[in-house]
């Protein structure tokens, strides 16, 4: 389905029947992700929550409508809220996604009843770690030999700095890449990958405009301490990209909130302890009285 929100088309679905306790999930990698492993990781919650998950502007099946920006992002959270009269809603924003639900929260936050942040920063200061932890990889990437493009250091830079020349190389170099975000490399599997890079829709001119415009600059340590909505902190110990000292951040920035390390997850804790991570965003929900817990139900 789609909705008009902020003059862009973004495509939505929701999982679960219509009820007034909803939550709105913000996927990463502006021009890579989609609202696809959103779907997958948190699907299990729709027996108790209306759950919608959406592309951002710029980003799968959405329209390819600028600008690109985390204020205009957040813009269209609040828009696509109102227009499908969610109410009071809870976010869980993963990775890119946990920016703009850091942005959100410090510029909106009135209907907002709780959120989950999974492996994200509170600056773009952190991306000096993630080179770092991924020099440190990039032997062992090599040595495996996966059945998986052979990119260059300079073809992951110009990843990493934004400067991704067309769609086809995006693709190619961000199959090459996938290996690095899991908790242990050797477990990696190539015909998976390859085949959810092929359902992803690619735009390089969104991740470009992303990563040069809002992501070398962005802060939100100013404005965390303000927010009072209660907040689930949560990242995977071997996250190379958002390290779990970025996360420690966050946790220690905001009056009302929990910290939860998964031991055994890379960047994706919500599909690599998928259990896990779905019982503990529960128990979130419960401890701040939204959704069925709150009325005397059972999660």
């Amino acid at each position: 389905m789609y909705a008009d929100v902020n003059g862009a088309e973004l495509y939505y679905e929701v999982l679960g029947e219509e009820n007034d306790d909803a939550i709105v999930i913000l996927h990463g990698g502006p021009g890579i992700s989609d609202h696809q492993k959103g779907k997958q990781a948190y699907e299990a919650l729709a027996d108790d929550y209306e759950v919608v998950v959406y592309d951002h502007r710029g980003c799968g099946q959405s329209s390819l409508t600028k600008p690109y920006s985390n204020e205009q992002y957040a813009a269209d959270v609040e828009g696509l809220r109102e227009e499908l009269d969610l109410g009071e809603i809870a976010i869980i924003g993963g990775s890119y996604g946990g920016f703009i639900t850091q942005e959100y929260a410090t510029t909106y936050g009135d209907d907002l009843a709780g959120f989950v942040l999974r492996d994200t920063a509170p600056t773009g200061e952190y991306e000096e770690n993630a080179w770092e932890n991924a020099r440190e990889s990039w032997d062992e990437l090599k040595a495996h030999a996966f059945d998986i493009p052979d990119i260059t250091w300079d073809e992951f830079s110009r990843v990493m700095d934004g400067d991704v020349r067309s769609d086809e190389e995006f693709e190619r170099v961000w199959l090459g890449m996938l290996p690095l975000y899991e908790p242990d490399m050797s477990q990696f599997d190539a015909d998976a990958a390859r085949e959810g890079v092929d359902s992803l829709d690619f735009h390089h001119e969104t991740h470009n405009v992303m990563f040069t415009e809002e992501y070398p600059t962005m802060d939100y340590t100013d404005g965390l301490p303000d927010v009072e909505t209660p907040a689930l902190v949560t990242v995977g110990r071997h996250d190379w990209i958002t390290p779990p000292e970025a996360s420690v951040e966050i946790a220690d920035l905001f009056p009302d909130s929990r910290l939860v390390v998964f031991e055994n997850s890379g960047h994706s804790p919500n599909l690599d302890q998928h259990d896990q991570y779905i019982a503990r965003v529960r128990e979130f929900f419960a401890e701040i009285g939204f959704g069925p817990a709150a009325d005397g139900g059972e999660n």
